[in-house]
């Protein structure tokens, strides 16, 4: 998980967030509780985050294994003592004014959570959240599918192969086009690229299409630039 790891950091500096962490909390195949926890914080609070099982207490994980859709912390309890002590204790370490969680639900039956975080102002946090939430969620997908191969947590049965349709699209949807810009540059129907895409992650065994963007990358079917080379 070293690579992993040196990843995160390169993605928080490229980026300018504060900080990135992808916490597994659950998969299949009896890997136990909480078994991967990656993140670009300081040694300090990796070790008071572990080290005081932060990892039960912690009110962001029991947010996050309820939720499906993305949250922003300030939207979870901040007033019982626990979460009062918790969120005290990740800014003394300087985790981030703002953080902002997405929920991965893996195809086989995995559950984890991908954290950014950033100390810009209020204005510009909302701002900056908004444009480049769609660019999280595939990091986020890429990285859960790294990890889930690297760990052994996950079967790899063979994929059938993509059509060149099926992977200018997801190509082209990984370059940040929409569904509509890719019709119009591959001169498709709007409903052809949904079929081509909706085609493609049933072949790659995906939920969504951004864990199919990830793991078409991870499985070189398309370029994935910076995140090929790692």
């Amino acid at each position: 998980m070293a690579g992993l790891s040196t990843l995160l950091a390169a993605l928080r500096d490229e980026t300018g967030v504060a900080h990135l962490v992808y916490h597994l909390l659950h998969a299949p195949g009896g890997a136990g509780p909480n078994p991967v926890l990656l993140f670009t914080c300081d040694d300090a609070w990796a070790k008071r985050y572990i080290g005081q099982d932060h990892l039960q207490a912690d009110p962001v994980v029991a947010a996050g294994r309820q939720s499906f859709l993305p949250f922003d912390w300030m939207t979870i309890d901040h007033a019982s003592p626990t979460a009062r002590q918790f969120f005290a204790a990740a800014e003394s370490h300087g985790v981030g004014r703002h953080c902002f969680t997405l929920p991965i639900r893996g195809p086989y039956g995995e559950r984890a959570l991908f954290t950014f975080t950033s100390n810009e102002t209020d204005h510009h946090w909302h701002r900056w959240r908004h444009v480049h939430l769609r660019d999280f969620h595939l990091v986020a997908h890429y990285l859960h599918d790294r990890v889930m191969q690297l760990a052994g947590l996950r079967p790899g049965p063979a994929i059938r192969p993509l059509s060149r349709r099926e992977q200018q699209c997801l190509q082209l949807l990984a370059e940040g086009r929409t569904p509509q810009q890719v019709a119009d540059g591959l001169d498709l129907s709007a409903s052809a690229v949904h079929l081509y895409l909706r085609s493609a992650r049933h072949k790659l065994k995906c939920t969504t299409i951004e864990q199919a963007i990830g793991k078409a990358v991870r499985l070189e079917l398309i370029p994935g630039g910076a995140f090929a080379d790692r």
